[in-house]
This record gives structure tokens, sequence and C-alpha cells, in this order.
């Protein structure tokens, strides 16, 4: 049963052996399915090549084509 709230939340991904990006994906979602499908879009834009990109919620990692390349850590979104 999805949450009728909506929760936000900025998603800091860092590829495996290298910085954060700068940007981080702005989420702003209702369910985990939801949070997957804005994060595999951000990933896309990132990986535009990547026949299949894979999110993980459990271990906080992205996969692009079976191998996982990054990590991800979710943070409330700053308010100047």
């Amino acid at each position: 049963m999805p949450s009728e709230y909506r929760t936000r939340r900025d998603a800091y991904v860092q590829p495996k052996g290298h910085r954060p990006f700068k940007d981080p994906a702005k989420l702003d979602f209702r369910d985990k399915a939801e949070q997957k499908a804005q994060l595999t879009s951000y990933a896309r834009s990132k990986w535009p090549r990547a026949r299949r990109i894979d999110i993980d919620l459990n271990s906080r990692e992205i996969v692009v084509d079976g191998r996982p390349v990054a990590n991800f850590a979710l943070h409330e979104p700053r308010t100047p």
C-alpha cells in the first residue's frame, strides 16, 4: 500500500573510484518504485550508452550492465 505522503531527498551519486558527481539527483517520491524510477532516469543521464541500469535500494548501489558502478546516499534537501 503506497504512502499518501511524498518524500523529498537529494541523492548524491559517487562512481566507484572517483569523486561524487557535483549535481545531486533531486528525488520526490511516494514509494520505492517511484524512487527507483527517478534514480534510474538520473543514472541514464550519467551513463547514456548503458543497455541496462538497475538500482539496488538495499545496498544503495547503481548497477550498469550487470556491474556495480556507483554508490548513492540520500540526504534531506538543503533549504537556503
